[in-house]
This record gives C-alpha cells, sequence and structure tokens, in this order.
C-alpha cells in the first residue's frame, strides 16, 4: 500500500510540473538553491493534493557534464493517509533521488520535457522502500 502511494504522488507531481513550461525550464536549467523546493509551488492545496514534493539539491559534474541533483521527499500534510503516516515518521527522509543535466540547451522545449520525464522516470526507479 505504501509504495503504491508514493508512486501516485510521484506521478500527481510529474504532472503537475510537465504541465507548465516555465517549470520544466526552471528544472533543466537548473535554477534553486539546494535544499529548497523545487516543484510544486508551496500554494493552494498543492501539498495536500499531491502530497509530496521535489526538492533542490547540489550541482555536481560527472565527466565533464554539469548536472542537478533532485530529492524527493513526502508532505506532513498530504491528504492521503498513508503518506501523511510517512511523512510523520521522518519529514525529511529522501525516498528518491535523480540528476538532470543543466547548461544544455533550455529553450528547446521538447528536449527540456524529455529530460524532465527522464528525472521522474529515475526517480520512480530509484524510490526506496
Amino acid at each position: 500500500m505504501s509504495r503504491r502511494a508514493r508512486l501516485e504522488s510521484l506521478e500527481k507531481l510529474q504532472s503537475w510540473v510537465l504541465g507548465r513550461n516555465s517549470q520544466i525550464t526552471k528544472l533543466v536549467q537548473g535554477q534553486g538553491i539546494a535544499g529548497t523546493r523545487a516543484a510544486p509551488s508551496q500554494s493552494g492545496p498543492n501539498d495536500s493534493n499531491i502530497g509530496s514534493r521535489l526538492d533542490h539539491s547540489v550541482e555536481v559534474e560527472i565527466d565533464g557534464k554539469k548536472y542537478r541533483k533532485y530529492k524527493w521527499q513526502i508532505n506532513k500534510n498530504a491528504a492521503n493517509a498513508t503518506l501523511k503516516e510517512l511523512a510523520n515518521k521522518d519529514s525529511h527522509k529522501d525516498w528518491s533521488e535523480a540528476d538532470v543535466p543543466i547548461g544544455s540547451n533550455a529553450s528547446d522545449v521538447s528536449d527540456a520535457k524529455a529530460k524532465v520525464e527522464k528525472l521522474f522516470s529515475d526517480l520512480k526507479k530509484n524510490m526506496k522502500s
């Protein structure tokens, strides 16, 4: 049950991000300070409805390319009772993390969208138990 609830929340977050070109651009440009929220915006019912968030992490360099790490966490005020219980046990637990190559052509919307889709695919693949 817990894995299904987490997967549903991650998919809601993915839909929220992919529905906003400006958000896609911010992620692939690596905009943001490590430890701050990347998505969703902390407004309205986003935190409770989606139940999770993506946080900026550090920039790394791998084989001469720059990447931004992103960490996925559960929100304490999630509407889903399973998610809420998990977050109340450890609200700072990183349930998954993944990297996005940054500094490339973020103005190419299809390329940027593909990178964000890969980010979410990697987050699902790297999800912790």
